[in-house]
C-alpha cells in the first residue's frame, strides 16, 4: 500500500510546465533531465524509494542526468518550449515533450 501512496502523491505533482516554471528550479541545479524512453513517474518513484541499483542504471546510460550549465540556461530561453515534470524533493523531473 505504501507504493500505491507514494505513487499517488508523484502523479499529484504530475503536470506539463514551461521555462519560468522551471526557473527558480534550474537555477538551484534541482531539475533532472528524464529521456522520453523512461516513464517519468516510474523514474520518480525509483528516486523517491532510493532504488539506487534503477537510479544508477539511468545515470551511466545517459536517460537521467543532470544539465549542464550551458543546457540550462538554454532550458530558461526557451520561452515556448513545455515539458511534463513532477516533483521528487529536493528535485523536479522534467522530460522534454517534443
Amino acid at each position: 500500500m505504501e507504493d500505491v501512496d507514494l505513487k499517488a502523491r508523484i502523479e499529484a505533482t504530475l503536470g506539463t510546465v514551461t521555462a519560468s516554471d522551471l526557473a527558480a528550479h534550474l537555477r538551484r541545479d534541482a531539475v533532472l533531465e528524464v529521456d522520453g524512453s523512461v516513464d517519468l513517474v516510474a523514474c520518480a518513484l525509483a528516486i523517491a524509494k532510493d532504488d539506487a541499483a534503477r537510479v544508477s542504471a539511468w545515470l551511466t546510460a545517459g536517460v537521467l542526468k543532470r544539465l549542464e550549465p550551458a543546457q540550462r540556461d538554454a532550458w530558461l530561453a526557451a520561452s515556448e518550449r513545455r515539458w511534463r515534470a513532477c516533483v521528487v524533493q529536493p528535485f523536479v523531473l522534467a522530460q522534454d515533450m517534443a
